[in-house]
């Protein structure tokens, strides 16, 4: 993010504490989708997919292949079908990170939305449901960002309570890559940022108060 000093991508000033190393001071987790492993059966795999509806078009990784071979890493597509309400759900098995006080948490990815008439995402942390429909459903807790019609906002839900949205200002654009993240501080604080033209400078975007978000 814009006002944190980083090595590699990853944060490693926080307030209150400097030069953070990985793993001694900090827990890093980075997926590239080079190999990685999805299964419809929770827990049988890295990543657990859940399709929506009659839903029938599966996660596919690019690497190698034409599309990905001007972006570094792999690319995972998740391509949704043509009838509404048809998506899917990846989610990474074992509800790993958590939102606690005393430790800052950091999230970013780059996303590339091919279509923004006919698409609304979601893409961050939330609680493991086979379920879901975050764009819809407010019962499940999360914080990330997510688009309705090219429309994008910084939500959280918190305690299956109704979910908190701030629009971040951001119209996308299509088949255009942006990267989106967000920081709590441990404390009272969660900052969320973009980088619309995808060349590593976030512009924070607003502020969210840990505790009522």
């Amino acid at each position: 993010m814009a006002n944190f000093k980083k090595n590699c991508g990853i944060p490693i000033d926080f307030e209150g504490f400097h030069n953070a190393r990985s793993p001694r001071d900090v827990v890093v987790f980075f997926e590239d989708f080079l190999g990685s492993r999805f299964s419809a059966t929770a827990d049988a795999a890295a990543w657990f997919t859940y399709l929506i509806n009659t839903q029938a078009s599966t996660p596919e990784i690019l690497d190698g292949t034409d599309d990905a071979e001007d972006e570094a890493g792999g690319v995972l597509k998740l391509a949704v079908d043509n009838t509404v309400d048809e998506g899917l759900n990846l989610q990474v098995n074992g509800e790993a990170f958590h939102l606690a006080d005393g430790y800052p948490l950091y999230f970013e990815a780059r996303v590339n939305a091919a279509s923004i008439l006919d698409i609304d995402w979601f893409v961050g942390l939330s609680a493991a449901d086979t379920t879901m429909e975050i764009c819809t459903d407010d019962t499940v807790d999360n914080i990330g960002f997510m688009s309705t019609v090219g429309t994008m906002a910084f939500v959280a839900t918190k305690d299956s309570g109704t979910t908190k949205s701030v629009d971040t200002g951001i119209t996308e654009a299509a088949d255009d890559w942006i990267r989106i993240a967000f920081f709590s501080d441990g404390i009272d604080t969660i900052t969320y940022s973009v980088d619309e033209n995808d060349d590593g400078n976030f512009a924070v975007k607003g502020t969210l108060d840990a505790d009522t978000a």
